[in-house]
Parts: C-alpha cells; sequence; structure tokens
C-alpha cells in the first residue's frame, strides 16, 4: 500500500492489489462466525457435558502454540501465501472428519488437526497484513482488515443457524468448509506474495552462531517485553475463549437474570459496536500513535471488565457490553499493529510466531486461573481481578512501552 501522508483517505487503501486480502480476511471471519456457534453444540450433542464442551475450546487453541512459531519462521524462508492456502487445507480436513464424527472422542481429535490449520492461517496471515502496510497508514489498513473480519464474525452465526436449521448442526462443518474453500480461491489466484528477502547475514562467530542465525536478539529487549504484557492482557478478556465470551453469560444470568436470549442479543450488540469502532481506532493508531492509543484501550477495557462485576439488571448489562465492544475495537486492533511495527522486516514471520504464544496464552491460561478466582470468592470478584490486572498493564506499557508510529515525514513510502 503506497502512503503519501498519515491524512490518507481509507479509500485510497482499497486498491486492486488490497481488496483480495481484505476479502480473503472476509470469508475466513465468515467461516469463523460459524464456527463459535457449533463448536459448543456439537460438543454438548455428542457428550453431553459441560466440561467436556469447555476442553474442546481449550484444546482448540493448544496446537497454535508450537505451529505459531514455526510457521513464522517457515513463511520468512519459503513466503506466506502458501502457508495461508496451508492452513485453509488443514482446516478443511479436520472440519470434514468433524462432519462424519458420531462420537466425541474423533471430534476431539479433529478440533486439534483444526487448531493446527488455524495456527498455521494466523501467522500467515498477520505476516502478509505486516507486509502489505506501511508503517504511516498501517493503523487504518489493519482497521479495514478489521471491519473485514468482523463482518464476516457477525453474518456467520446467522448463516450457520439457517444451515442448522433447515438441515442438521453437523451440516453448518460443511458450511464453514466452504468459506475455506473461499479463502483458498481467493489467495491463490488474487493475492500475490509479500515475503521481502532476508538481509545477508554477517559471519556469525563460534560462540554466537547459532543465536545469530535463529536472531534470538529480537526477543531479548524491553519493546518486546512491554508487547507480550499488553498482548496477554488483552487476549485474556477478548477472543473466543477470552473472559468476555467465558463467563459475561454467565454472570449476566446470575447477577442479572437475563435469559439466553438476552445475553445474546447484548453480545451481537458488543460485536456491532466494535465492528463499527474499528476505523476509528485506526485512525487514532495513525494520528496519536500506538502507545497513547493502546495505554487508551486497556484502561477501556478495564472499565468495561469492571462494570460487568456489578451487573444488576438489562440495562447495566447493556452499558457493559457496549462499553467492551469499543474497547475491544481499540485494544485488538492497535496491540496488532503494535505488534507489526516492531517486527523487522527480514524476520517478520519468525517474530510474530512467537509473538503469538502471547495471545494464546491469554486465551488459554487467564480463563482457567479467572475461573478459579470465580470459584473462590464469586464472579464479581474475578472480574474486578481482571480489571486490576488491565489497569496494571496499561501503566507497564505507559511507563515503559516505545512509540512505533514516525511522524509523517518520516514515514516509509518505500513500496511493499
Amino acid at each position: 500500500m503506497r502512503s503519501s501522508s498519515s491524512s490518507e483517505r481509507f479509500l485510497d487503501l482499497l486498491t486492486p492489489r488490497t481488496l483480495p486480502v481484505f476479502l480473503m480476511f472476509f470469508f475466513w471471519g465468515f467461516g469463523t462466525g460459524g464456527l463459535w456457534l457449533v463448536r459448543p453444540l456439537f460438543a454438548y450433542e455428542l457428550s453431553e457435558s459441560f466440561l467436556l464442551v469447555a476442553l474442546v475450546s481449550a484444546v482448540s487453541a493448544a496446537p497454535r502454540s508450537f505451529t505459531g512459531p514455526l510457521t513464522g519462521y517457515l513463511t520468512d524462508r519459503f513466503g506466506r501465501k502458501w502457508f495461508i492456502i496451508l492452513g485453509a487445507v488443514i482446516h478443511i480436513v479436520a472440519l470434514i472428519g468433524q462432519y462424519n464424527s458420531n462420537a466425541y472422542v474423533p471430534y476431539f481429535l479433529m478440533e486439534l488437526l483444526a487448531g493446527l490449520g488455524i495456527g498455521t492461517w494466523m501467522t500467515a496471515s498477520n505476516a502478509l497484513m505486516a507486509d502489505y502496510t506501511q508503517l504511516a497508514t498501517r493503523g487504518r489498513s489493519v482497521a479495514l482488515r478489521q471491519t473485514s473480519s468482523r463482518a464476516g464474525t457477525l453474518m456467520g452465526p446467522l448463516v450457520a443457524g439457517f444451515v442448522a436449521f433447515s438441515g442438521d448442526l453437523r451440516d453448518v462443518f460443511l458450511f464453514i468448509a466452504v468459506c475455506k474453500v473461499a479463502v483458498i480461491i481467493v489467495t491463490l489466484f488474487w493475492v500475490r506474495d509479500s515475503r521481502r528477502r532476508p538481509k545477508p547475514a554477517q559471519s556469525p562467530s563460534r560462540r554466537s552462531g547459532i543465536l545469530q542465525r535463529l536472531n534470538l536478539a529480537m526477543f531479548r529487549s524491553r519493546a518486546f517485553l512491554v508487547l507480550i504484557i499488553a498482548t496477554f492482557s488483552v487476549n485474556l478478556v477478548t477472543g473466543g475463549t477470552g473472559v468476555f465470551r467465558t463467563f459475561f453469560p454467565v454472570q449476566g444470568a446470575n447477577a442479572a437474570g437475563l435469559d439466553e436470549a438476552r445475553v445474546g442479543t447484548l453480545i451481537m450488540f458488543s460485536g456491532i459496536l466494535a465492528l463499527g469502532a474499528a476505523i476509528p481506532a485506526g485512525i487514532a493508531n495513525d494520528r496519536i500513535g500506538r502507545k497513547r492509543t493502546l495505554v487508551f484501550a486497556l484502561l477501556a477495557t478495564s472499565v468495561a471488565v469492571w462494570m460487568m462485576s456489578g451487573l444488576s439488571d438489562f440495562e447495566s448489562a447493556l452499558l457493559a457490553v457496549l462499553a467492551f465492544g469499543l474497547a475491544e475495537a481499540f485494544a485488538t486492533g492497535t496491540n496488532q499493529v503494535y505488534a507489526m511495527d516492531l517486527a523487522p522486516d527480514d524476520r517478520r514471520g519468525a517474530f510474530l510466531g512467537v509473538w503469538s504464544l502471547s495471545m494464546i496464552a491469554g486465551q488459554v491460561f487467564g480463563p482457567i486461573v479467572i475461573g478459579s478466582v470465580a470459584d473462590n470468592a464469586g464472579f464479581q470478584s474475578a472480574f474486578i481481578t481482571v480489571s486490576g490486572f488491565l489497569v496494571a498493564a496499561s501503566l507497564v506499557v505507559a511507563i515503559f512501552g516505545v512509540e512505533t508510529r514516525r511522524a509523517p515525514e518520516q514515514a516509509d513510502t518505500r513500496p511493499p
């Protein structure tokens, strides 16, 4: 994406080269929305156990802990495009296996395979997006990607529900597979690869040769540590297995007396606001900087979680989810932009692959820890604990974080 100034309009970022990339993210989000609907329902249909339903959700993220870093290093060597396609192909195989599953164990094993495909896709697509964007307009470019993905995610459950109603719940797996086929077609025919050639390596000494070849120095910086803390904190709350989507439905039912229909409506409102706030978040990233926007996002998320701790009726729950939708758009988008800024040009895949570990840690271990707090001290204490952790993370970013946005006159104008 060519950039002449930080005031470039959003429409200028939609070019024949970039439109297929945004379409690719839309189709992936379309399938993800359907997956959020069918995964817990089908797991419960096979097991009739809430514990086993939770286990399926947790295990889906586990394989990404090693596929993310591995995929990152491989995309730096072989390119992003083919690993995006590979991730979609693996997920299609898993979805077909889930469609044909008649017992919990085969379904569970296919969810592990699906996690491999999702992890490969996530790392490769993030690296490609980083390559396609320039520093001066990266905030708005990622915002457009977020908008594309969120639009698909909002539409996915509606279509998936219609598919399940018209046929069978397992038919939703075929709908998701069709979405992945669309991802493959768009990527194969219209998305150009974007890998930058690695810089010539200096002759390594015997003592430090391995470290230099792996380029581990990029992970041994204060900026990377701050990024990890911020990422863990954001994903502690957001994401499919984050605190909000894991515990808000229970808190809404118990503390506010809401039925399933109202809880679902509130979550939908949150998603709609997050979709609308993605563009303002991108503008904030490019105009006032990543660091200040990220500090605001962490504090806003903290306020939203604190509001959830005191739910008493539909109105208080509505205010909480609207605050969360706004905070989520700023937090997830800014966190991704910040990571892309810090990733070295010739090692983006490796950097973003290792960075993804902190995303997984937040989404997997966070709810487990908070669930333990909730069991021992109640949901209110659990939400307040999360809120306090987010405040602490915002202070870390404010004090130790670096600003990665350059002034307009310093903007990188090189074509990707």
